[in-house]
């Protein structure tokens, strides 16, 4: 990865109560505690709009927080913004998309609370670090699971899939935390596990294996499939890197090779594809999804060249037909599919450049042997989440493309912190974390003033 002499030019540090307001921003525009302020009861069937008010208040305030953030530090924002291509030019094609969308109106709205997702966590980012502090990603996945564990034990019927609930009763046991869904918490596990794993591995601490094992239990109870395939395969990778830290660069891409080969081996010759499907709580059809996406293709009039418009394409002309096929989806269950109905061919091929660039990254800090070992061991072990949750979510879940969900702006956050990590925006340790400074995910970064 190249390095820039770019600086973020911010002189605030962040005191206690700006990461509490960070915090609090990005759990509830990211999806946390939505049923709670939308006064919806998942175990009723009637619900009322008049507490949705709560709602629109509460994300009306965070869309003004974040924009006035990326207003007064625009070259700042810009440069967090930039550094996520091309995952930010989805917001941009949905907004475009409103004017030859089938519903114009809810496109460009739904478009509005999308691009909210992208926003809040990129400002969060320059707010967090122009002050000392530690890695957002971090903290911000530790307290979700603390206030998930919270509603769990005080508010099961919210923090729980139940049998009684109106929707996702499939899911029953599942747990969902502050989240609507079992597969939000089920990512967050997934992302805190891969980091409580690579800073554990890297430093032993016994807080790290504390945030590790209740990671891997949370993950358990989740029962998200997609999150366990991205916490195994982290894992994997971290361990391997860990393992071959020091090695040269035609070792490690020769132990590669012959791993991954062997690995193949075993998988194609002793294990059929519906025995590591159920594994992950899969079976050959992914769930229903392969009829799903047959149906669509066959059945729906799609618009290949630029699509039926954000949202208003499957609400409107795919969700009703797939419906009365017999599917009861809220999407299309899969980023490329949901991508190809709202933007035609050029929202699937977006989806799959951004896979292979960040697969290129990890690539990258795979062999890179200009940055020091702590710093390339903590960008790797980050990338390398950040490859298999956006390969995994893109494949199997549409969370990549709905508003209001915390994979979006997890995304972001780890995107961001790559680069500030390994210099592409330039940072520098103030003199007490440089004593501590072994790894960047364990202490603070402190965003240098002025140009360089």
């Amino acid at each position: 990865m190249d390095h820039h002499d770019v600086a973020l030019n911010l002189d605030r540090r962040t005191s206690i109560v700006t990461r509490m307001f960070i915090f609090a921003f990005c759990i509830v525009s990211l999806g946390g505690y939505r049923l709670q302020l939308a006064g919806i009861d998942p175990t009723q069937s009637f619900q009322g709009f008049s507490a949705s008010y709560l709602l629109y208040t509460v994300d009306i305030l965070c869309i003004c927080w974040a924009t006035f953030i990326s207003f007064t530090n625009f070259d700042a924002f810009i440069r967090v913004f930039r550094t996520s291509l091309p995952l930010t030019l989805l917001p941009l094609m949905a907004i475009v998309s409103s004017t030859i969308s089938v519903s114009p109106e809810l496109t460009f709205f739904e478009s509005v609370k999308y691009m909210s997702a992208f926003i809040v966590p990129a400002t969060a980012v320059i707010v967090w670090y122009s002050g000392r502090a530690n890695q957002l990603s971090y903290e911000l996945l530790k307290l979700i699971l603390l206030l998930s564990f919270l509603t769990i034990t005080f508010f099961p019927k919210y923090g729980i899939h139940s049998s009684l609930d109106f929707t996702q009763s499939t899911h029953a046991g599942s747990w969902r935390g502050i989240f609507g869904h079992r597969t939000d918490l089920g990512y967050c596990c997934a992302v805190l596990l891969g980091l409580a794993f690579s800073k554990f591995m890297y430093k032993k601490r016994i807080s790290d294996l504390f945030v590790l094992c209740v990671s891997t239990f949370f993950l358990y109870k989740t029962g998200s499939g997609g999150a366990d395939i991205v916490a195994i395969f982290s894992i994997i990778m971290i361990t391997f890197h860990f393992a071959l830290r020091r090695e040269s660069k035609n070792l490690k891409f020769s132990f590669g090779i012959i791993l991954t080969s062997i690995a193949f081996f075993i998988i194609f010759t002793f294990i059929s594809p519906d025995d590591f499907l159920s594994i992950i709580g899969e079976d050959s059809s992914f769930t229903g999804r392969v009829p799903l996406w047959s149906y669509i293709f066959e059945r729906v009039s799609l618009n290949y060249v630029y699509g039926l418009g954000y949202i208003a394409g499957f609400d409107i002309l795919a969700g009703p037909s797939v419906q009365l096929a017999g599917f009861t989806v809220p999407n299309a269950q899969g980023a490329y599919m949901e991508s190809l109905i709202a933007f035609g061919f050029f929202g699937p091929i977006l989806i799959l450049i951004l896979t292979i660039k960040h697969f290129i990254v990890m690539l990258n800090l795979y062999v890179n042997d200009k940055l020091p070992e702590d710093i390339k061991f903590c960008c790797f072990c980050i990338s390398a989440i950040t490859f298999f949750l956006i390969l995994t979510s893109t494949v199997v879940e549409s969370y990549l493309l709905q508003s209001n969900k915390i994979l979006v702006g997890i995304i972001v956050i780890l995107i961001a912190e790559i680069s500030i990590f390994s210099g592409n925006i330039t940072v520098t340790a103030n003199r007490k974390t440089e004593e501590n400074f072994h790894t960047p995910v364990g202490q603070g970064l402190l965003i240098q003033n002025g140009d360089h």
